[in-house]
């Protein structure tokens, strides 16, 4: 039996929702239910022997830069059982599966990161944020808005293409499938109000939102995704939040870094509440730069020398060239540009420019190729409003 691949039957699942049960603290029925909901092709496991020592997950999603889906694998649940975290048990089981995922012609490999040294080494970077702010309900008492807020339990295909519609207006929002959609409605006594947002009997938003007692009789709304795709809808969806102000305390919201929807308040009284930096990895180089977006001003060729100690196919020496928004990729140039496959993650996403990536030595160019790079690769700054 190879040591990398798919469980091979009850028992090898079972080894690894107990791994992860151990590892995060949880329970081995909870892992074993989340397993369950996943393909086969999503679920890895690494052996030593007979023994299953590691595992980890790999959503196969989408990522939107630059306003297109990027074929992505998001990466979660990598564990070691404890008696093997010395033997590289991890290192290796992410090699294999960034290998893999090479071979299919993955574009690009995400994930939040436990700890960051095992992912650089992997090459993967930090390329975007997951931002969650604090809002006072009392801050959001804004003069009746026009637009309503209309229960929409049922409307799965509305919530997603107005996803969509937000995705392309940013830098690393998913492309959801049935499995992160089903986690944002929650069952039983886990499931999420939901609304959609209409301004002008069109609608122009959605929220998905939960509630938590704090303090008799006080509680919190807690904001699962949300979007308003103008100001009327922005506005209109903080006072529905200060329409809460009799028994609301606060509003829990994940937003961009700079987000828009705390412009329309009068006070900043709202706080950064959390910040979780994500890590992306170009795993194959020349579909993740022809799948992606860019301006469509930018008509320009960029002749690249890439480094990748990890997947030697990405090594060498690349164009870009780029024509109406769409990126071509072809082997040769004269490798002006010579850049670190993980200083590539965090110019891909918008995360960093040129000058911030030669500052950290990713980056040799010229001023010349400096501009071009910056031109080719501006965008919003990236964000996630999902967790995984």
């Amino acid at each position: 039996m190879p040591e990398f691949g798919p469980p091979s039957g009850n028992k090898e699942v079972r080894d690894y929702a107990a791994i992860l049960a151990h590892s995060f603290a949880g329970k081995p029925d909870d892992m074993l239910q989340w397993l369950a909901q996943l393909s086969e092709r999503e679920v890895r496991v690494w052996r030593e022997g007979r023994h299953v020592t590691a595992g980890v997950v790999a959503y196969r999603i989408g990522q939107y830069f630059g306003g297109r889906p990027v074929p992505m694998a998001g990466v979660a649940g990598v564990v070691v059982t404890p008696h093997a975290r010395a033997t590289g048990a991890g290192s290796k089981a992410m090699t294999a599966l960034l290998r893999e995922l090479h071979a299919e012609g993955v574009a690009l490999s995400t994930l939040y990161p436990a700890t960051q040294p095992i992912y650089r080494r992997l090459g993967y970077e930090l390329a975007g944020v997951r931002t969650g702010y604090r809002v006072p309900v009392g801050a959001c008492e804004l003069k009746r808005q026009p637009g309503t807020l209309r229960p929409a339990p049922e409307e799965e295909q509305l919530f997603d293409s107005l996803a969509r519609e937000r995705a392309k207006q940013a830098n690393g929002h998913l492309e959801r499938n049935g499995f992160f959609w089903r986690r944002l409605w929650g069952k039983g006594d886990d499931t999420a109000f939901r609304y959609i947002i209409e301004v002008e009997g069109k609608p122009a938003g959605f929220l998905i939102y939960r509630t938590k007692r704090t303090e008799f009789p006080l509680q919190d709304l807690l904001v699962a995704d949300w979007w308003a795709a103008n100001d009327k809808a922005a506005r209109r969806l903080l006072a529905f939040f200060g329409e809460h102000r009799s028994v609301g305390a606060n509003v829990q919201i994940f937003g961009a870094p700079m987000e828009p929807l705390l412009f329309c308040l009068p006070e900043q009284k709202w706080k950064v509440d959390t910040r979780w930096e994500w890590m992306t990895r170009i795993v194959h180089l020349p579909a993740a730069l022809q799948a992606r977006g860019y301006p469509v001003m930018a008509e320009l060729e960029i002749e690249l020398d890439i480094t990748d100690d990890v997947l030697a196919d990405n090594q060498g020496r690349w164009r870009l060239a780029l024509e109406k928004g769409k990126g071509r990729v072809t082997r040769g140039g004269s490798g002006r540009v010579k850049l670190d496959i993980r200083g590539l993650a965090a110019l891909y996403s918008s995360a960093l420019g040129p000058s911030d990536l030669a500052r950290l030595g990713y980056l040799k160019a010229g001023v010349a190729d400096q501009a071009a790079l910056a031109q080719a690769f501006a965008g919003p700054a990236p964000w996630l409003p999902d967790f995984f």
